[in-house]
């Protein structure tokens, strides 16, 4: 391309953009800002295949984890580090009719690789009614984020700038905004949405899957350390970690466990949701040769690798996007 490329916004959607390019060959320039309540670096990483109450499959999940194991094996050979690992994720049957909706999927051949009937000496100590889902992943995101720009710093590619992003200066070139819940300017029908998390020494812990109630429990590899988190709260007034999500967070751990908990780390992201659940991906109205790459919310450990490579053959190939995920689908 003759074109200059320029991304704005370097959490873990800017970076899987930018080394999309890398990969390609594609001469860009990432600039990143930190800032209060960044999203990735609070994030869990969680791949989390079958969803809600009904237990139904993620939206074009199929599609998007092949994707992200390949991308994520890939950038672990070009960082040197390991980030990736499979999980599987515990879901509690406490009604019948999660229970009934539950056995359905089991006997469901599009389901087979997601659902399973194993099960767990520890898991029936808790004697509560539960599924196993299988096929999950999770991203040490903070580990790979910090990995990543690393070796894009190291390659002249990533800038870190002090203040805030430059939304509305000139380019001569191509500007692609991946700048999360930050600027309403460039990304309009994006709600903060903010979650807090923890990081917990639970030493008395000892179930490796992750575990849904109230919040997650995700163990660490082969630590007593667990990543505990996270609710919802749109549109928020402070962006910093807060008692009351604190003593949130420890309450609802209670239900599963009563053994003792230190607590390592408090964070806070603000993550970019949208109504529709569907990312905002494409050319923004009006403004030639700017983009946007954003609204991922709590998927984009999934979401982040696959429409990153869309985005990238339709600026370079022209190829298209399709109607759901481009910003002007709310235009009227």
């Amino acid at each position: 391309m003759d074109k200059k490329i320029l991304i704005v916004g370097h959490g873990l959607a800017g970076c899987t953009l930018a080394l999309t390019f890398y990969r390609k060959n594609i001469p860009f320039k990432l600039i990143g800002c930190s800032q209060v309540g960044e999203a990735s670096m609070a994030s869990s990483g969680l791949i989390a295949p079958i969803t809600g109450r009904r237990y139904v499959k993620a939206w074009r999940i199929d599609e998007f984890v092949p994707k992200a194991l390949e991308f994520y094996r890939w950038t672990e050979g070009l960082t040197g580090g390991e980030f990736f690992f499979p999980v599987e994720i515990v879901r509690y049957l406490s009604h019948q009719e999660g229970r009934t909706a539950w056995e359905r999927r089991l006997y469901d051949p599009e389901y087979a690789q997601y659902i399973s009937d194993k099960k767990s000496a520890k898991l029936d100590a808790l004697n509560r009614p539960y599924g196993i889902v299988t096929g999950g992943y999770r991203l040490d995101t903070p580990g790979w984020l910090n990995a990543v720009r690393g070796f894009l710093s190291e390659k002249g590619l990533l800038e870190i700038i002090d203040s805030p992003y430059p939304t509305d200066t000139p380019y001569e070139g191509i500007k692609i905004f991946a700048t999360g819940a930050v600027d309403p300017s460039v990304a309009a029908r994006v709600i903060p949405n903010k979650g807090e998390s923890l990081l917990l020494m639970m030493p008395d812990w000892r179930i490796r899957e992750v575990i849904k109630e109230e919040v997650f429990i995700m163990p660490l590899n082969d630590t007593e350390m667990c990543w505990v988190g996270s609710y919802y709260d749109p549109w928020p007034d402070n962006p910093s970690p807060s008692q009351e999500g604190k003593e949130r967070l420890l309450a609802s751990i209670e239900k599963v466990y009563n053994g003792s908990v230190k607590v390592v780390k408090h964070m806070a992201g603000v993550r970019p949701t949208v109504n529709d659940r569907r990312p905002l991906i494409g050319p923004l109205a009006g403004r030639p040769g700017q983009y946007i790459f954003n609204g991922m919310g709590t998927k984009g450990t999934s979401l982040a690798p696959f429409w990153a490579e869309q985005l990238v053959a339709h600026i370079t190939e022209d190829l298209p996007l399709p109607a759901e995920v481009l910003p002007d689908r709310y235009i009227p």
